[in-house]
């Protein structure tokens, strides 16, 4: 509940700086779109003739991803991956190891003449456990593979892809739909870019998925009683307020999931965060937030500073410590717990 919006005019002018650095220079989208274009032109082409290609037999292909949302970022670093986009291949027929390999030849073989063309980078496919990852320089295409929900019972583990594999990709589109319906306003965008960044750039915030990223953004932007948007700097501070009070710890409701009608928290079994992750989610973000305070420019990533997880450092002048982890692991003896982790063990156990 929003019960008074307090604007940051120095935070949301840092904010928007951030964002112009964070948007991908126009050159790069447009190489990328042209990736997408010409994968998504050879899937459709088996859609059209399927006596083309036995292997399998293709229903649809579909969109999604930050390409799609227009919120990829820039990689924080010259050695991290560049830019990303998903599509979904949805079968008419069993999703069989054979034919995700015979898909990958096939793929390699027209892509590749493409790329000689265009004289670009060597192209590089690889089967995964979700489908397949098309790479061409700093560019990666994720296909994820299912099939339709009448074959889901009938999955054989050993020759097909997973049967909760399958389920977590039909239920991208649902999301991809979700997320070009709810998340389209320039504010949600924005602050999906942040939480991106922020991810890419401190380890301890990546058990937020992409799905997560987007349920955040959308619940901080907007004012639930009025449905007002709230400004950059009011969404962006109470999105780390949330995650700095455990909102994916167990015991706390959550995220409303409208895919589901339920509850995104940190146990259930849709993204499985371990008791650490949880713990390292809120531990980095209650640090991250005390460092805001402090020098806004460095956490979003403006300026340069020191590593501010590694112990006692000066933080713009002024002495800081980070907050300390909860659970901890005990390596010779496994992990060792106190008795309210675990009790959340046992949470964990009984809503498996």
């Amino acid at each position: 509940m929003v019960k008074q919006t307090v604007d940051d005019p120095n935070l949301t002018s840092m904010i928007l700086e951030r964002n112009q650095q964070l948007i991908p220079p126009p050159a790069e989208s447009a190489v990328l779109s042209n990736f997408v274009t010409r994968i998504r032109n050879k899937l459709e082409a088996l859609v059209l003739a399927p006596s083309s290609f036995t292997a399998c037999q293709i229903a649809e292909v579909r969109d999604l991803g930050s390409y799609v949302d227009t919120t990829n970022v820039v990689s924080p670093s010259a050695s991290a991956s560049g830019l990303t986009s998903g599509l979904v291949l949805i079968l008419k027929t069993f999703p069989t190891r054979e034919a995700m390999e015979q898909l990958v030849q096939r793929l390699k073989s027209e892509l590749s003449n493409d790329a000689q063309q265009h004289e670009e980078h060597e192209l590089n496919i690889e089967s995964m456990d979700y489908g397949l990852c098309l790479v061409t320089g700093a560019l990666s295409v994720y296909l994820l593979v299912t099939t339709q929900p009448s074959y889901w019972n009938s999955l054989d583990p050993s020759i097909h892809l997973d049967l909760t594999i399958c389920r977590r990709n039909f239920t991208a589109i649902q999301q991809a739909k979700w997320v070009d319906e709810v998340c389209n306003h320039p504010s949600k965008k924005l602050l999906v870019r942040l939480l991106k960044d922020l991810r890419q750039r401190f380890p301890g915030l990546e058990p937020l998925n992409p799905w997560l990223i987007y349920l955040l953004a959308h619940h901080c932007v907007t004012n639930q009683q009025s449905n007002e948007t709230l400004p950059p700097s009011y969404a962006f501070k109470r999105a780390l307020q949330l995650l700095s009070s455990g909102l994916f710890l167990p015991g706390s409701s959550g995220l409303p999931d409208p895919i589901s009608d339920g509850f995104m928290n940190g146990y259930q079994s849709s993204f499985q965060m371990t008791p650490e992750e949880q713990d390292r989610l809120c531990c980095t973000s209650q640090t991250l937030l005390r460092a805001l305070a402090i020098h806004p420019r460095y956490i979003l990533g403006l300026e340069e500073g020191p590593d501010i997880f590694s112990g006692p450092c000066e933080l713009n002048g002024i002495k800081f410590l980070p907050s300390e982890p909860v659970f901890v692991k005990n390596e010779p003896n496994g992990e060792a717990m106190d008795e309210n982790q675990q009790e959340t063990t046992n949470i964990e156990t009984a809503t498996a």
